[in-house]
């Protein structure tokens, strides 16, 4: 039974968006920034946002030559390099937006490990592919650093650097934006789970609970910002979940490999982190048990990790895994987010494809802008 008060101030919004992770947090704070006087919410079914936003390792990129190599198998190159662009522009707005400081971002450049040697063909025509966004080379070959790094030069036969690729501290990220979204007036709702909205002639009604109490919110707008759990609202979007495991080793004395790495196009991704080494990836050795919505531990994905850990990247150090932990993202057929209106009132953004730090930002942006 709600009060008066209750009915007409706090249930009561101009925008509910639902999802509290990037793209959620992004969506309200640019949205408030554009209609100063507005009234949000911004819910989350979690105590923590409940995809990769706080999951993720951390990596502000926009893809290695494998990747992008194998993005040229279903799209045209200026249709690659309008998704580079949206990706490094992604990067900036969420620099812009929070500060580096805030977010612990470093550019330390991009690596990427080959057990081949490097075709000098294939460097210099995604240089020149990319020379119209960045003005300078892009990638260049590094191979006489692989020794100093610590890889088995077994293993590891080249070495190619991104000079625009850098990483960020997921946890002073996401921390800096709910900062942000509170400094803006955005009211935040953790733990309240959003089950069924209705839209009506003069106001769109969302169900929610929180911790076994229902309510009825009503808002005169509304973002789905859900990522990979968007199927629960429109299971008719072409939208995969894709589950990623990612590790932290214990504390390593004098341990700092500055970059950020990727090997087996960009499937897995490894950086130090406060002297420890982070891990991830390996999802495309099971690809059909990670298409799932389910928090969980993929043993032969794991198993795969640590022997790259002590056969690959770290030989001879004797590492061991101190914490693990997986995230949920979202694909699809194409490289590109979802970002769209349902209604007039109504607008969604999801599909990250994995680059949901590069990406995040913009598209809360872009779904903002939509809803006006």
């Amino acid at each position: 039974m709600l009060s008066f008060w209750e009915k007409t101030q706090l249930t009561q919004f101009d925008l509910v968006v639902v999802g509290g992770g990037l793209v959620g947090l992004s969506t309200a704070i640019h949205y408030r920034k554009a209609n100063p006087k507005a009234r949000i919410a911004l819910l989350e079914r979690g105590v923590l946002p409940s995809g990769a936003s706080t999951k993720n390792a951390g990596f502000l990129c926009f893809g290695s030559i494998d990747e992008l190599s194998d993005h040229l198998h279903d799209m045209t190159q200026d249709e690659l390099l309008a998704l580079v662009e949206r990706r490094y522009r992604g990067g900036l707005r969420l620099r812009e937006l929070l500060g580096d400081q805030r977010i612990g971002y470093e550019p330390c450049g991009g690596f990427e490990l080959h057990s081949d040697s490097v075709d000098h063909d294939v460097i210099d025509g995604f240089n020149e592919l990319l020379n119209p966004l960045f003005g300078e080379d892009v990638y260049e070959d590094v191979t006489q650093d692989v020794p100093q790094k610590g890889f088995s030069t077994d293993l590891v036969s080249s070495l190619i650097c991104n000079h625009f690729e850098g990483v960020i501290h997921t946890g002073k990220m996401i921390r800096a934006y709910q900062e942000l979204a509170l400094e803006h007036g955005v009211h935040t709702y953790t733990q309240t789970e959003c089950h069924h909205y209705e839209e009506k002639a003069d106001t769109i009604e969302v169900e929610v609970t929180h911790l076994g109490d229902s309510l009825i919110l009503s808002t005169q707008k509304l973002a789905l910002c859900t990522n990979a759990f968007t199927s629960r609202w429109l299971p008719e979007e072409e939208i995969a979940p894709g589950r990623g495991l990612v590790f932290v080793t214990k504390p390593i004395e004098g341990f700092d490999l500055q970059g950020c790495y990727h090997y087996n196009a960009g499937y897995n991704y490894f950086r130090s982190v406060e002297g420890r080494l982070l891990l991830g990836g390996g999802r495309h050795l099971d690809k059909g048990t990670e298409t799932t919505l389910e928090p969980g531990i993929n043993e032969a994905i794991l198993e795969a990790l640590t022997e790259d850990m002590h056969q690959l990247i770290c030989p001879g150090q004797g590492l061991e895994i101190d914490q693990i932990w997986t995230g949920v993202m979202a694909f699809g057929a194409t490289k590109e987010p979802i970002v769209k209106k349902l209604s007039d009132r109504i607008a969604l953004g999801a599909r990250l494809g994995g680059m949901g730090v590069a990406l995040g930002t913009e598209v809360g942006h872009d779904v903002a802008a939509l809803l006006g």
